[in-house]
């Protein structure tokens, strides 16, 4: 794969991010290109790539050829538009009154993983770990109690309201505002910055 992607940058020039077998870029709305095999337009940067695996006889699905705003990338939800990363919505939860150690140790995992996106969430994990520390059989059953029921609710609470994290503080900017930002910048700590 790495000759692929070292002909996809330095022999065709595709500006793609490649990362092992997965690639994304950005596009300008509306620079769409038609793709024959699958028939439909798709964005041109997107074709060409295809077009480079066709000559190569590389496998690839449609379904996976996706674009748009926000896209599902590693299970997060990346909106470029707002410059913002959430998690999707899924329901995960099963209501029962015991589980196996390892859906403990899955939700735990989850809820972790939720962790990248809302950092705030770590005191939800506290009786989790608390109540599968020391465990060991995988299918070892065990209870929930009124502390792990309650952290999961408040985790569950706090996720269904958060608004993910945004990559800038404002989510649109004018030269005005960008203006006063280095202004002062300037004033503060006596850098002159300009445009």
């Amino acid at each position: 794969m790495s000759l692929v992607i070292w002909l996809t940058v330095f022999v065709r020039f595709i500006q793609a991010f490649i990362y092992v077998d997965d690639s994304f870029s950005f596009a300008k709305l509306g620079d769409m290109s038609y793709y024959p095999k699958y028939q439909k337009m798709l964005p041109t940067d997107m074709v060409v790539l295809l077009l480079l695996w066709d000559e190569l006889g590389i496998p690839h699905e449609e379904w996976k050829q996706i674009f748009g705003s926000p896209l599902p990338v590693i299970g997060f939800e990346v909106d470029l538009n707002l410059m913002k990363i959430s998690l999707k919505e899924e329901d995960f939860a099963k209501h029962k009154r015991h589980h196996s150690l390892r859906e403990f140790e899955h939700i735990a995992g989850s809820l972790n993983w939720a962790l990248n996106v809302c950092p705030l969430l770590w005191p939800g994990l506290l009786a989790l770990y608390a109540k599968i520390r020391g465990k060991t059989n995988p299918k070892g059953l065990l209870w929930l109690n009124r502390a792990v029921v309650d952290e999961l609710l408040w985790a569950a609470f706090f996720l269904a309201r958060s608004n993910g994290v945004f990559l800038l503080q404002s989510i649109s900017w004018d030269y005005q505002s960008l203006s006063n930002i280095l202004q002062e910048q300037e004033w503060v700590t006596g850098i002159l910055l300009s445009i």
